[in-house]
């Protein structure tokens, strides 16, 4: 009896022993890194992966992901810096920033509130729902507020609002897809004018769907994607498909699959016309990607990305004006404000521009 009451205290003696060995072993490893990378594992992760990889010091950046999901674990495992730790494996004293790219993840909350000491070195890139749909209880509040800066080139105006002053950086990523995946010499070819409504499956589509009803009888294609439904809203995809239909019979084609990337730029460059019916900035690379091309898009006056680019001489046309405007005035797009926010868009969009952003980020004290 007393063996097997001494095999059991040394078994768990032992397990105490690995879990704390393998918990120094992984701060001794994050110890070499000036930079950690929050991250939640979702397709965009990939992107910024390859971004930082690729422009700046890989050994100074990593990227954490507390919890790693099928669809994108193996690759981001046969990447070096990428680790699948916890935030209690960060060495505070030896990092210099820990940016958390989006605060969807309770668990971060839960963490920041509970280890406020951790703030001092956070920074959250704000992806929009992370923001807009945020929670209002006490630790939510407490840690947004708290953090040591905002990654945003839209939404500070909401952030303040909600939150208050704080330092913000404006930042962004590259799209994940490029014009180099388009083969502008094999368009799908189509007669009309390709409209597309919104970037997801949202209840504002279906507002749309009734605007440019007056349209319906025009040489017009309406395209909206349903293979993902907006944050925080009933799954709205069957009503916005039965409306479609009613309306514009088969002039009217619903995306209701992912498409691979390639497939998808070549998709988004066959769009005339790319409207924004939701009520903030969502979608915004499907907008510049189009705009980027001469193509029209319209957005809501009263949004973010309106405003911004409206103050840096980027035209998006006001999504409340298409009830009033005939058809005509709809397509109409003079060549000088075309090739000025071709221009401009193009110019931010560079790589050298956002490698630009992010060194002054990461710079700054």
């Amino acid at each position: 009896m007393k063996i097997k009451i001494l095999q059991k205290i040394e078994k768990e003696i032992q397990r105490i022993r690995n879990k704390f060995a393998i918990h120094s072993y992984r701060r001794m490893v994050l110890q070499r890194y000036k930079y950690v990378h929050v991250m939640t594992n979702g397709i965009h992760s990939l992107g910024i992966i390859k971004f930082i990889n690729k422009y700046f010091d890989n050994n100074e950046h990593c990227f954490i992901f507390p919890i790693l999901f099928p669809e994108t674990k193996e690759k981001i495992r046969e990447i070096s810096n990428c680790y699948n730790y916890q935030l209690k494996d960060i060495p505070l004293k030896k990092v210099k920033k820990i940016i958390f790219q989006g605060l969807f993840t309770l668990e971060f909350i839960k963490f920041l509130y509970k280890h406020p000491k951790y703030l001092q070195k956070s920074y959250w890139f704000i992806w929009g729902g992370d923001l807009y749909g945020a929670s209002e209880d006490e630790k939510s509040v407490f840690v947004r507020k708290n953090m040591r800066g905002i990654l945003t080139s839209f939404d500070y105006p909401f952030y303040k609002e909600k939150y208050g002053e704080n330092k913000c950086y404006d930042v962004t990523y590259p799209h994940a897809m490029t014009y180099g995946q388009v083969d502008f010499s094999n368009l799908p070819s189509h007669t009309g004018t390709n409209i597309l409504i919104n970037n997801s499956a949202d209840e504002t589509t279906l507002e749309m769907l009734d605007i440019l009803e007056k349209f319906k009888d025009q040489d017009i294609n309406i395209y909206t994607i349903l293979s993902y439904t907006s944050v925080h809203q009933k799954d709205p995809r069957l009503k916005i498909m039965k409306k479609g239909y009613e309306i514009y019979g088969n002039k009217f084609h619903p995306l209701i699959e992912f498409m691979p990337e390639n497939e998808y730029a070549q998709f988004l460059a066959s769009i005339d016309i790319y409207i924004s019916n939701q009520n903030r900035a969502q979608g915004n690379g499907n907008a510049t990607f189009i705009c980027g091309l001469g193509k029209k898009v319209f957005t809501k006056s009263d949004t973010a990305i309106y405003q911004k680019y409206n103050s840096l001489g980027i035209t998006y046309f006001d999504t409340y004006t298409i009830k009033d405007l005939s058809f005509e005035e709809f397509l109409a797009y003079d060549d000088k404000t075309r090739e000025r926010t071709v221009s401009l868009l193009r110019e931010r969009m560079k790589d050298e521009t956002k490698v630009k952003q992010w060194t002054e980020f990461f710079l700054d004290d």
